[in-house]
């Protein structure tokens, strides 16, 4: 009989040899015993959210199904994972402007997840580019949808124009948001041409549904002092960043999202470059053994051993060490977040 792993590091058959050559990711599984997993998502239970983001999620509740431990589950990470130099009387209401700004994401990412839609999405994605969009051939469902996702991004734009370099950066915001749309746009193509699927363009595109640009972007919008020079060196941080928080996103729901139909999970990608799955099976095989074949293979593993050498490729970026080791511990807390949320979002 197989003995019930101790802690992640035991679960994702991690070694001692991959304790000395990965030891960042190591440690962390390492510390994700049980006891430290239910203790950490307790917490987030138990976390009150602020009445403006209690009011918007209510008012979500009506159009989408996502649980409320994803919304406390976001605010708590938030308010750890930020750009170093985010000045406190800002740490609030941006972590709060991010929770509402992903709640924005979520909606259009599920109508191309989900519901794979495509015409309705094409609705959605033009609402943060126009200021109005027709509706044809769209259900009262639809309509409904449609007019809270408008009224929400209509409130964060209002918020974020009041932080003080807004100015200097709404127009990267603008890029990075498209690229984020793109992403988006992407999945929906994935989930209704499977045979598209591969690992390259999964490493090009999907990272960018994790925000991680727009959020550094917001970030940046409230330093009390903003330079020039460091933003392109931030920005290469925040490249990496992004596919790290991608690994512990995709670790953290690929069985949910393969019971979904939902091939967006760059778990998917690597079964099939590996040839342990076919596109066929994962149509329509038995979703479990697709699991199985899928542990068997030690796919997770990979991709968290991929998490280690880009948190290696953020250390070697030249400049910022005091604010870069802050970040970096920042990571180590993102990546902690996903892994004990698997199965709760």
């Amino acid at each position: 009989m197989k003995k019930e792993p101790k802690s992640l590091f035991e679960y994702y058959e991690f070694t001692s040899k991959d304790l000395k050559k990965y030891p960042t990711i190591s440690r962390i599984l390492r510390e994700l015993t049980e006891e430290r997993i239910r203790k950490e998502i307790k917490i987030i239970q138990k976390t009150r959210l602020s009445l403006r983001l209690q009011k918007w999620i209510k008012e979500y509740e009506k159009v989408g199904k996502r649980n409320d431990f994803i919304w406390k589950w976001l605010y708590r990470m938030f308010k750890v994972v930020h750009l170093p130099g985010v000045p406190l009387k800002y740490q609030n209401t941006l972590a709060e402007t991010k929770v509402l700004l992903t709640l924005f994401i979520v909606l259009l990412d599920d109508t191309a997840d989900k519901f794979q839609k495509t015409s309705f999405l094409e609705k959605l994605l033009k609402i943060s580019s126009s200021t109005s969009v027709k509706f044809q051939n769209c259900s009262s469902k639809e309509r409904e949808y449609f007019n809270f996702v408008f009224r929400l991004w209509k409130y964060i734009k209002k918020e974020i124009k009041n932080y003080p370099n807004y100015k200097l950066i709404k127009n990267i915001f603008s890029y990075d948001l498209a690229q984020v749309l793109n992403s988006i746009k992407y999945s929906c193509i994935i989930n209704k041409n499977p045979f598209l699927i591969n690992k390259a363009e999964f490493w090009q595109f999907l990272p960018y549904n994790m925000v991680s640009f727009v959020y550094s972007d917001l970030d940046l919008m409230c330093f009390s002092k903003l330079s020039y020079q460091e933003i392109g060196r931030i920005r290469e941080i925040v490249y990496y960043a992004q596919k790290m928080a991608r690994i512990g996103n995709w670790i953290s729901t690929w069985e949910r999202e393969i019971c979904e139909n939902d091939f967006t999970g760059g778990i998917f990608a690597y079964a099939l470059s590996e040839n342990i799955i076919t596109i066929k099976e994962l149509k329509k095989k038995n979703k479990l053994e697709i699991v199985q074949k899928v542990k068997k293979a030690k796919i997770e593993k990979k991709l968290l051993i991929e998490w280690e050498k880009f948190f290696l490729k953020i250390k070697a970026v030249k400049g910022f060490n005091a604010d870069k080791k802050d970040f970096l511990k920042s990571l180590k807390k993102l990546l902690i977040f996903h892994l004990i949320s698997k199965g709760l979002k």
